[in-house]
């Protein structure tokens, strides 16, 4: 019997509207672990809901195996866990019969192992007795948890998983990591989180211009992608030069015409040569002119299409500032003396800490500890029930919504939304800066990329005004992983303060933080 797998024979990634993602893929998932990376809006999540079961615009799937797709959200959040672990059923009908008032088939279809095993599950996956608990009492990670638990108990041949570790803590994060780990099949998963893609078997790399695999984890991967861009890099400026080349050769194929058209003109005018032998040189003149136009626009049309081709595999070079207000040695950016926060009933405290100018500090800590909580504290957005906070004016704070733009809006419309004080020429030229130059602000935000809307974002954020501490609330959650990697280079030369809450232990690493602040 061949072993589980799903077959995709040349099928493309296309967009609701039917526009393609990429070309036709043919690729085959089995008893491996395969890690999908790619920018946002590549079709991590499209090729997904294929393997899941969706029907391909063109090509076919041979569907070889069984799938569970990792929930992480549930519209009906009045579902109790029992009911969103898939379980609802097994357990309403163990019930009716211990009631003596089973249904006609209710014996025969009876899971006698379903508490058992449902309790197995929750506890592998940290969740104690909550059979009964609403989905609306638990957070999101807790949900993430239920759906990991569902699928131990389904147990199907292929695991499929969107960017599973959102939203997730550390102890969240570890839980996957293992139970990937431990899973006997095979696995699909799509995610922008380096650790977690660092225990895969192989990486698929989606691009408009097609796939790229490469055998084994993110290590592997990124290395073969730096020598991949270099070659790329390096074909793009010989078909460049080539077509230059080609530009001047037909140059000077056209000022040597322009010449021999200027003497044959002069010979005219002299009269010193037969009319019917100026004709007959006109004439050939004209045939050689019209063959040397036709393969001049052959040669350059071949020039153009060698250059555009090697561009389309080159990534655009991206680069980002951020610039900070030159703080003095020693000098408080951010002090809290017995702070206590209240929020939603949640007690937050006391807390004593401060950090000095260009200090480099992480915010660490379980979902539900207060890390946010203490974020909106610092922002202003909630009051101290008691003590003393004091936080330098000159702050900016970083979020995973990126700013809070609105999608509907342009980036000109958001910046003026959250920095009013800046004049119409100031907003453009601090736009400008990040790249948005001209009509380029006009853009509406829910069409930009990844990395734009980073950069927008840092614009509005930012304001104008160069920040001596920056706050970072989990900024990467959204972010796909060249996104995360433009953000990580701009904060190693950012000169002011840091306070940092994330749970992406690859970009806390690159930020090189200093000192721990764990609530």
């Amino acid at each position: 019997m061949p072993a589980p797998s799903l077959s995709l024979q040349s099928v493309p990634l296309t967009k609701p509207d039917g526009s393609p993602l990429t070309p036709e893929i043919t690729l085959t998932f089995g008893a491996s672990r395969t890690g999908l990376v790619g920018q946002n809006g590549a079709g991590k999540s499209t090729l997904l809901r294929l393997l899941s079961g969706a029907a391909p615009a063109l090509g076919h799937i041979d569907r070889q195996a069984s799938t569970g797709m990792l929930a992480q959200a549930w519209d009906d959040l009045s579902l109790t866990v029992r009911e969103a672990a898939g379980m609802g059923a097994a357990l309403a009908r163990l019930a009716r019969i211990e009631r003596g008032a089973p249904l006609e088939d209710d014996i025969d279809l009876a899971d006698w192992e379903a508490p058992a095993r449902l309790a197995e599950a929750l506890a592998r996956v940290g969740l104690g007795a909550v059979e009964g608990t609403p989905l609306s009492q638990l957070s999101g990670g807790q949900r993430t948890r239920v759906g990991l638990a569902r699928l131990l108990l389904e147990a199907p041949d292929i695991l499929l998983m969107d960017e599973p570790t959102n939203n997730l803590d550390r102890a969240g994060k570890a839980l996957v990591s293992r139970l990937l780990a431990e899973w006997p099949g095979g696995a699909v998963v799509a995610s922008h989180d380096r650790a977690l893609l660092a225990q895969m078997d192989r990486i698929v790399e989606l691009t408009p211009t097609g796939i790229h695999l490469t055998e084994g984890g993110w290590q592997a991967h990124a290395k073969a992608r730096a020598a991949r861009r270099s070659r790329a890099a390096t074909e793009l400026e010989r078909a460049t030069r080539a077509e230059a080349r080609i530009q001047r050769d037909i140059q000077a194929q056209r000022e040597k015409k322009a010449q021999r058209d200027a003497r044959g003109r002069a010979a005219r005018a002299s009269g010193g040569q037969p009319k019917v032998l100026l004709d007959a040189k006109a004439d050939r003149a004209g045939r050689t002119s019209g063959s040397d136009a036709r393969r001049a626009a052959r040669l350059e049309a071949a020039g153009e299409a060698a250059r555009a081709v090697a561009a389309a595999h080159v990534s655009p070079t991206r680069s980002l500032r951020i610039d900070a207000e030159a703080g003095r040695g020693g000098a408080v950016v951010l002090s809290l003396e017995a702070v206590t926060l209240r929020r939603a009933g949640f007690l937050l405290g006391p807390l004593t800490f401060s950090l000095s100018a260009g200090e480099r500090v992480a915010l660490t800590g379980p979902n539900g500890a207060g890390k946010s909580t203490l974020m909106a504290a610092l922002r202003d957005q909630i009051s101290p029930a008691s003590g003393q906070l004091a936080t330098t004016p000159r702050l900016a704070a970083l979020d995973q919504q990126i700013g809070d733009l609105d999608p509907n809006a342009s980036i000109l419309e958001n910046l003026h939304r959250l920095a009013p004080h800046l004049t119409p020429q100031e907003a453009q030229a601090l736009l400008a800066r990040y790249g948005f130059r001209n009509t380029a602000a006009n853009a509406p935000v829910g069409q930009l990329s990844g990395g734009e809307r980073l950069r927008a974002g840092l614009a509005a954020t930012l304001g104008g005004t160069p920040p001596a501490l920056l706050l970072l609330d989990e900024p990467t959650n959204h972010l796909d992983i060249e996104t995360v990697e433009l953000l990580e280079t701009a904060l190693q030369s950012f000169t002011g303060a840091l306070l940092v809450a994330s749970h992406d232990e690859a970009f806390c690493a690159a930020l090189g933080l200093t000192r721990e602040i764990a609530l």
